[in-house]
């Protein structure tokens, strides 16, 4: 099953910092809804496909995917992330809304709920089933019972997309569809009523927000083995005459993972760690392996991918009338890639190569099937990546792992010791965050970056919530590796010109569910500790709002374009404006940044 995304934290902004925004924008082109100009409008992400990639790697190209794009259609290689919060959920949630966390609402991949006690996740809720079912689990009485798990919903998206605005304008005859291996890649840029959004697990499901029962195309696509026919093979370098350690690094250095059971270097097995690569996949017994996790950390899971994205458009007849479709489609290898590997790495040039080769079938495809001239595509990605510390440092530069559990335990020390806490605290670091929790009695939660306080225990102490954040930050910002620290109180109030980060992280602040304190490390810093995803000594993260994280690319192409390199200084959140009006459709309500001047013709 593709894992779910590490807790990296966000926060957000009032009227007063939306009115005075000095992120990067092109000027506005005040003409948004017109009649449609395509049928099918495709919103492709690459997860943390970093804005650099595309201009260094360039010659690792063919002429028909990205090179493609740029010369028909228009590229925009500065291109930057307004805010902070620089993960997948707070990304998908961006684009086709054309709002930061701020208005959104989605702060974070995950977030703590005060009024739950719990965990948020944003794109689920626990009052949906998976489809197909999720086979129960045998109860060991002796065992705590697992949290109830949160399936596949957007309800907890505040600001309406394109697909929204599409569904209200055009009803029922356009059709919306997402499609990705991650969940929340394909909920949140879809909108609250699509025709149906999918993501992969150990084959293609979606959740009873959407339906009781799989669509047969989607039961058929299952059926076809075509997720399982890389089992046994290897992960191989597409093209052997590239000079991978040129463009890239060496193929094996310190700080990389070893992914799921596939190495540090080339080639990588694709059996999942279970060593039966001799056999059917069908006669390893389940639980043995982690095949799934493996191929979506691979190349393959993209092509697994792609295959149904044009199974989507086929069976669902996208594109086929006058009333325009939309599909969004997010391909999630990369991100679990570089996370592994790391940007400079022989794994993502490999993987990002092939994904010039994805978009040239693609575009292809929808040559063929939409016809030239009858389709758009708006294509970018939801965060960029920060290098391997290890790596950073060899280049001379100032980077390091820090322990997120000596920080804690610092600050909760801290806390007692000026409030004359007599309650003991034990300095042994915790093994692991569900721990660190039950030794924890003034800081409530901490997915990273963003720390929640015990309000309730504060208060009941006689004390001002505001007073203990401002010592906790003051505290804070005195320790390794911590470029800044803001409280609540102040994401709140004025705009502070002189900090060139309180924008971007006022801009993933929502009080309701952003943190006391929100903590941005040094660049080339990375924290470890609070991570339920991957080893946290190796491989790498985003989430900052530091340029490596912030850039990314935004490739237009459609009909209508003037076409080339534009040099002006964008966001992705244009995105949203661009797509509605190839779909002649107005922008969605809470959309900040308009079409750039002299994208069409």
């Amino acid at each position: 099953m593709v894992p779910r995304a590490i807790l990296v934290s966000t926060v957000c902004v009032t009227a007063l910092v939306l009115a005075l925004v000095s992120v990067k924008r092109a000027p506005a082109d005040t003409e948004t809804k017109a009649k449609p100009s395509v049928k099918l409008v495709v919103f492709v992400a690459f997860d943390q496909m970093r804005g650099d990639y595309l201009d260094k790697w360039s010659s690792t190209f063919g002429k028909d995917g990205f090179e493609r794009m740029k010369s028909q259609g228009v590229w925009y290689p500065d291109c930057h992330y307004p805010y902070a919060a620089t993960a997948t959920g707070p990304g998908h949630a961006a684009i086709l809304s054309g709002a930061t966390p701020s208005k959104t609402g989605i702060v974070n991949n995950d977030w703590y709920d005060r009024d739950a006690v719990a965990d948020a996740y944003c794109a689920g809720n626990v009052k949906y089933e998976q489809v197909p079912a999720v086979p129960p689990k045998k109860i060991d009485p002796t065992k705590k019972p697992e949290k109830p798990k949160q399936f596949g919903s957007p309800e907890r998206m505040l600001a309406e997309t394109v697909a929204d605005v599409l569904k209200r304008e055009h009803g029922e005859k356009a059709k919306v569809f997402g499609v990705s291996l991650k969940d929340r890649s394909g909920i949140l840029p879809s909108g609250k009523k699509p025709d149906g959004v999918f993501w992969f697990t150990d084959k293609f499901v979606t959740s009873t927000y959407y339906t009781d029962a799989l669509p047969t195309w989607v039961s058929d696509f299952n059926k076809t083995g075509k997720a399982e026919a890389y089992f046994g093979k290897t992960w191989e370098r597409i093209n052997p005459n590239i000079d991978y350690d040129k463009l890239a690094g060496p193929d094996k250095q310190d700080g990389e993972s070893t992914g799921v059971g596939q190495g540090m270097e080339f080639p990588h097995p694709m059996v999942g760690g279970s060593g039966k690569d001799k056999v059917p996949y069908a006669d390893i017994k389940a639980g043995e392996n982690k095949y799934y996790e493996a191929l979506a950390n691979s190349p393959y899971g993209n092509d697994v991918l792609l295959d149904f994205a044009k199974a989507c458009i086929r069976e669902e007849g996208l594109g086929k009338d006058d009333v325009p479709d939309l599909l969004t489609l997010s391909f999630s290898s990369n991100d679990l890639i570089g996370h592994t590997w790391g940007p400079d790495s022989h794994e993502v040039l490999d993987a990002t190569i092939r994904s010039d080769a994805i978009m040239a079938d693609l575009l292809k495809f929808l040559d063929a099937t939409v016809g030239e001239g009858q389709y758009a595509v708006v294509l970018s990605a939801d965060h960029g990546i920060c290098p391997l510390p290890e790596v950073s440092v060899k280049k001379g530069l100032d980077a390091k792992r820090l322990n997120a559990f000596k920080l804690l335990v610092g600050a909760e020390k801290h806390l007692r010791e000026v409030y004359k806490d007599t309650n003991p605290i034990e300095d042994k670091l915790p093994a692991n965050e569900a721990e660190a929790k039950t030794r924890m009695r003034w800081i409530e939660a901490i997915p990273a970056p963003n720390v929640y306080l015990n309000r309730k225990f504060i208060k009941a102490q006689g004390l001002n919530v505001e007073d203990v954040a401002d010592e906790l930050a003051k505290w804070t910002r005195e320790q390794e590796g911590i470029q800044a620290v803001y409280t609540a109180k102040q994401l709140s109030g004025p705009v502070d010109a002189k900090d060139k980060f309180y924008e971007p992280v006022a801009l993933s602040f929502l009080p309701e569910r952003s943190g006391d304190l929100y903590v941005v490390l040094k660049p080339y810093h990375l924290i470890k500790g609070v991570d339920d995803r991957r080893t946290t000594d190796t491989g790498t993260n985003h989430g900052s709002p530091h340029d490596y994280d912030r850039h990314v690319p935004l490739l237009v192409f459609g009909p209508g374009l003037d076409p080339g390199t534009k040099k002006d200084a964008v966001t992705p959140l244009a995105g949203a404006a661009i797509a509605a009006k190839f779909l002649g459709v107005s922008a969605p309500k809470q959309a900040m940044y308009p079409v750039p001047v002299g994208l069409w013709k």
